[in-house]
C-alpha cells in the first residue's frame, strides 16, 4: 500500500453504495420472524373451539408471506445469492448513475438500484471488465481522514482492469477530442492500450499518476479496480489493489429507475 500513498497525492472523497435491505441484523430478522410467528399463532390458534373469521386467516396468510419472505431473502438469498444495492456517487458513470444535477432550475437525481450476484464468485474469479463489489482497505476511506474520524473498511463498486499477473501502467498519450488534439492519460495492460468505451471521458493529463512511470505487476489474488468516471472516483490508483478475499460479488442488473432497467455491461 505504501507505493500507492506514495505516488497518489488528490483521492476523491466519495460515498460508497449503500444497501437497500438497510443494515438489519440477523437479532432484528429474529425478532421480527417471532412477532409475526406470533400474530399468525394467535389468529389461527389451533387450541381454540372457535374457527378463525376470514379476516383472521386473510391476516394470518399475510403474515406467514411476510415470515416466509424474510427467511428466504435474509438466511439464503442475502448471504448466498443476490444483495441489492443504491448507487449514491458518481464514479461509475455513464454505466451507474448517482448523481443529482441542476436541470432548468429543478434538481434532477438518478440512482440506480442494481443487484449484486454473490454466487458467481463462488465458482469463478472476478474477470477483466467485470463490474464488482468489495469491501475496500481502511486507506481508501479518504473522508473519514480529512474530518479526523477513524478509517473504515467501506463498500465500495468499481470495474476490473488488471487482475492477478497482469502488469499495469498509466501513460500519456495524444488524443483528438472534439476537433482538437490534446495530452490525456492512458491505462496499458501488459504492454497494450486499454480500449475502454465504458468511460464517462479520458483521464485528464493532470490527474495523479499513481505508477510515477513504474510498470505495476499484479500478485496472487491481487486486483487494480478503476471506476468508469475516471476524472471523479476513489480507485486503486489512490490506494492500492483488491484482494480476492475482499470481493462480495459482480453487478448484475439495474432494477430502479424503471427505465434504465436491464442488465450490467
Amino acid at each position: 500500500m505504501n507505493f500507492f500513498a506514495q505516488q497518489a497525492t488528490s483521492p476523491m472523497y466519495e460515498v460508497p453504495p449503500t444497501e437497500v435491505l438497510a443494515n438489519m441484523s440477523l437479532g432484528t430478522i429474529g425478532f421480527i420472524a417471532l412477532i409475526l410467528s406470533l400474530v399468525r399463532f394467535a389468529l389461527l390458534n389451533p387450541f381454540s373451539k372457535r374457527p378463525a373469521t376470514g379476516m383472521a386467516r386473510g391476516i394470518a396468510e399475510f403474515a406467514e408471506s411476510i415470515l416466509v419472505a424474510l427467511v428466504l431473502v435474509f438466511l439464503l438469498i442475502r448471504p448466498f445469492l443476490l444483495q441489492a444495492f443504491f448507487i449514491p456517487s458518481q464514479s461509475m458513470e455513464n454505466t451507474l448513475l448517482g448523481h443529482t444535477a441542476g436541470k432548468d432550475g429543478y434538481t434532477d437525481t438518478v440512482n440506480d438500484h442494481i443487484f449484486v450476484n454473490k454466487l458467481v464468485f463462488r465458482y469463478s474469479d472476478p474477470q477483466h471488465q467485470d463490474i464488482i463489489v468489495f469491501r475496500a482497505p481502511k486507506e481508501a476511506d479518504h473522508e473519514s481522514k480529512r474530518q479526523g474520524l477513524p478509517q473504515v473498511e467501506n463498500v465500495l463498486i468499481k470495474r476490473v482492469i488488471g487482475t492477478p499477473g497482469d502488469t499495469l501502467q498509466v501513460k500519456e498519450v495524444e488524443t483528438t477530442e472534439g476537433g482538437e488534439k490534446r495530452l490525456v492519460k492512458a491505462v496499458f495492460r501488459n504492454g497494450e492500450q486499454l480500449k475502454e468505451p465504458y468511460i464517462k471521458e479520458s483521464m485528464d493529463a493532470l490527474t495523479p499518476n499513481p505508477f510515477a512511470g513504474t510498470p505495476l505487476k499484479l500478485g496472487a489474488n491481487e486486483y487494480f479496480v478503476m471506476g468508469d468516471n475516471r476524472n471523479n472516483s476513489n480507485d486503486s490508483r489512490f490506494w492500492g489493489v483488491v484482494t480476492r478475499d475482499r470481493v462480495i460479488g459482480k453487478a448484475a442488473f439495474i432494477f430502479m429507475p424503471f427505465n434504465r432497467m436491464g442488465r450490467i455491461r
